[in-house]
């Protein structure tokens, strides 16, 4: 049926004489199980660069495009920037960034993270150590929950906006309050970092948390999760221009809403350029 509308709409093109323009047909299917890691960081914080190279050597394993990483600068008592000796150049603490940690849980040591925010057995938060990350996200890529997010964007150099519109498509029933969260990442940040013991000036900072532009928690999405629903979003988001672009992605993911059951069921990261 798709193919007879397509030919239709080619023959009448040709007899008008119209200008023939490609057919952009949406297959809007649940699609490849991606996970979200959200690791809590700071620049004091000397072991944090071994959990980083961790999550690193990860995303080649599993491909960045499906483990997606989110650096939260919220570590207590390691996230403020060094002033001296030498400086660091940015503050990584943003607004939202200590809510967001606080809503996902405590953290029992450093480095941390959470991982589609799972709480494994014999675990009493959902940020983990770093010894349980490698299973934990081998055992989520097997998991499907009939979810997936498209995203249509557009980036506006010269003003800096960057407009988002996102459809979240179920191919199952999946009961419940859901949230969507969407936030703004930036990678290759070259500035102070500890790591092990010495101070490094050209450590490469990776995903870090930017902007949060749903509430930390998430919005609260009303709709019902049907199979076969599209439910949408849009946002427009002002991109810093301390920022570079370049290197700027946007990262959306739905989660569920319950206490504690907050796992994601989807995650999608695409860059801003």
């Amino acid at each position: 049926m798709k193919n007879i509308l397509i030919c239709t709409f080619l023959s009448l093109v040709f007899l008008s004489g119209c200008e023939e323009k490609p057919i952009v047909i949406p297959d809007l299917q649940a699609g490849a199980r991606k996970v979200l890691v959200e690791e809590l960081t700071g620049v004091r914080c000397q072991n944090c660069p071994d959990g980083t190279r961790d999550l690193t050597a990860l995303q080649q394993t599993y491909g960045a495009e499906n483990l997606v990483v989110v650096a939260i600068h919220a570590a207590i008592g390691f996230s403020a920037p060094y002033t001296s000796n030498p400086p660091n150049l940015y503050d990584f603490r943003i607004e939202g960034a200590s809510e967001l940690a606080d809503y996902i849980g405590f953290a029992e040591g450093y480095p941390t993270a959470s991982v589609n925010r799972q709480l494994p057995p014999g675990n009493t938060s959902l940020f983990l150590p770093r010894s349980a990350w490698p299973g934990v996200i081998a055992d989520e890529f097997s998991q499907d929950y009939g979810l997936d997010l498209f995203m249509n964007t557009d980036y506006n150099e010269s003003t800096r906006e960057f407009k988002l519109d996102l459809n979240i498509a179920p191919s199952i029933s999946l009961p419940g309050e859901h949230r969507l969260n969407v936030m703004i990442t930036q990678d290759s940040i070259v500035d102070v970092q500890l790591d092990g013991n010495a101070r490094n000036p050209n450590y490469i900072h990776r995903h870090v948390l930017r902007k949060i532009v749903s509430k930390p928690d998430g919005d609260v999405l009303t709709e019902a999760f049907n199979a076969g629903a599209l439910i949408t979003r849009s946002y427009n988001i002002a991109i810093d221009p301390s920022w570079d672009a370049k290197h700027c992605s946007v990262v959306v993911f739905v989660s569920r809403s319950g206490n504690p059951d907050k796992e994601v069921l989807q995650v999608a990261e695409q860059h801003v350029e």
